[in-house]
């Protein structure tokens, strides 16, 4: 895996871009998303496609990350059991890159907080020098997600 540094070098980097910007890039041009995908391929990363428009409802939705995910038999088809199997994940060469294709057709909670528990299992890869990264590809310039990633307060 490559290290970045500060630096030119690697402030043009799509995956330093992605990672610096909240681990997730949106989308609205399938060429632009290919030429990423491609580029990210290229440096080491595996590429794990969904696509959105097969999750007519949220039990569809647990079906396709627990088959292609590959999560173990126990997987309890809901938002805890989801983070707690994509933290256990893992993630070989230089990452890991989740494409949620036409995510936009998704009841807007179901998405964010799909990619708001995705967000959070990036933070957490990366305390283990793991990288996953988010693309969604969406149709519209005006598709939007609350406030993803963020923490709560633990007293210690």
């Amino acid at each position: 895996m490559i290290k970045f540094t500060n630096g030119p070098d690697s402030w043009k980097r799509l995956d330093y871009t992605i990672m610096a910007r909240g681990f997730v890039k949106p989308y609205n041009d399938y060429q632009i998303l290919k030429n990423d995908t491609d580029w990210l391929i290229s440096e080491g990363y595996n590429i794990l496609n969904f696509d959105c428009t097969e999750w007519s409802n949220k039990e569809f939705m647990h079906n396709s990350l627990h088959s292609k995910f590959d999560f173990p038999v126990y997987y309890g088809h809901n938002w805890d059991a989801l983070q707690e199997c994509l933290n256990e994940i893992e993630i070989k060469e230089n990452g890991l890159v989740v494409v949620f294709d036409n995510l936009d057709i998704m009841n807007i909670k179901l998405a964010h907080t799909l990619i708001d528990v995705f967000v959070s299992s990036a933070q957490r890869h990366l305390i283990f020098s793991e990288r996953l990264l988010i693309l969604i590809k969406v149709e519209s310039w005006n598709f939007k997600l609350h406030p993803y990633g963020a923490f709560n307060l633990y007293w210690y």
